[in-house]
């Protein structure tokens, strides 16, 4: 994004560039459901909707134009991205980890680390180019091609407490702000929270 005055914008079924100064947008991009999750990287703008049905939708766009560079379903649920390398790493709400090609959009890889009954909560990281999936009993490094998860005895029990979120010194600072609009969305759901107007 450039110098100005600029945010991106997201109402039901569209997204937005708009120049605070001039109150104009610079472009819009007609998606399906609402945005409630934005994040930038590499002059690309990663949007997170969903529909009153319960679809997710991720949608690449180039930050410049606006222009779609890919839409996927396949992710099913809101998340925490980690970008690295031009691509996308996350966890879903099954319990594996994600990546997804940060050109095409084709998940690349799903590996199941987390056991139906373990009740840890994980948080995944990228430092100096490793995929780290933390938590205060068991961690594991993420093999970057693979996915395949090895666990990391010496980075178990290092915490006081369960951790809460992780985000690698250096990389996407927007992942923070991700997380914070997930935990937003999740509060309300929680509430039963029912929505409307405009």
């Amino acid at each position: 994004m450039s110098t100005a005055n600029e945010v991106y914008l997201g109402q039901k079924n569209s997204v937005a560039r708009f120049n605070l100064d001039t109150q104009k947008s610079l472009w819009s991009k007609v998606i399906d459901g609402s945005p409630s999750i934005i994040s930038t990287y590499d002059n690309k703008v990663l949007v997170q909707s969903s529909t009153i049905w319960g679809k997710y939708t991720h949608y690449l766009l180039d930050a410049q134009t606006g222009n779609q560079i890919w839409a996927t379903e396949v992710i099913g649920c809101w998340i925490v991205p980690q970008f690295h390398k031009g691509n996308i790493f996350f966890t879903n709400a099954k319990g594996a980890v994600c990546k997804l090609c940060g050109v095409s959009g084709k998940l690349l890889f799903q590996t199941k680390f987390k056991k139906w009954y373990d009740q840890s909560s994980y948080v995944l990281t990228v430092a100096k180019d490793k995929i780290y999936i933390l938590s205060k009993k068991k961690s594991f490094q993420v093999e970057i091609e693979s996915g395949k998860c090895i666990e990391a005895p010496e980075l178990a029990n290092f915490a006081a407490d369960h951790l809460t979120f992780g985000l690698g010194n250096g990389v996407d600072q927007m992942a923070l702000f991700s997380s914070i609009a997930i935990a937003a969305a999740a509060a309300s759901a929680d509430a039963g929270a029912v929505g409307g107007g405009e």
